[in-house]
């Protein structure tokens, strides 16, 4: 992923857990961290996390990482549009996992064949309730099979 700038601290996105290539269907982990140049996470990180599939949003929510790795579980099922198990923060507005568990989000969400997207802005850093004045924005494709 490319990086960006944030002050004078360098930025990338990365991702720990997402292949090219996923199976529609079942259980999709996505790991993500926004690291720095020495590959340490910043901490206290909001995203907003969107996906599309052919121009059709499946999935908009915000989610919050104290540690800076952000831990999402897209399970399938008959959900629609979809649920949420995790913690709701009220500093950060945003789901937040329990102690390094997965924000767990069942629903519909990879459940058919095709191209995606995911769009993630970063509009938090350091802190639970601080706000970037411009969100850093990163767009990667996925496809699964």
């Amino acid at each position: 992923m490319p990086s960006s700038n944030l002050g004078d601290r360098n930025a990338a996105l990365t991702f720990k857990t997402v292949p090219r290539q996923l199976a529609s269907n079942h259980n999709s982990e996505f790991d993500f961290a926004l690291v720095d140049k020495t590959g340490n996470n910043f901490v206290h990180m909001t995203y907003l996390v969107e996906i599309m599939k052919d121009d059709k949003r499946l999935f908009t929510e915000s989610v919050h990482s104290h540690d800076g790795m952000v831990r999402i579980l897209f399970v399938p099922s008959n959900m629609e549009p979809y649920t949420i198990n995790a913690n709701f923060d009220v500093l950060s507005a945003s789901y937040v996992s329990d102690f390094g568990a997965r924000i767990k989000v069942n629903g519909m969400i990879f459940s058919v064949p095709g191209n995606y997207k995911i769009f993630l802005e970063v509009t938090g850093i350091d802190h639970d309730n601080v706000l970037l004045p411009s969100p850093l924005k990163f767009e990667y494709d996925l496809k699964f099979t």
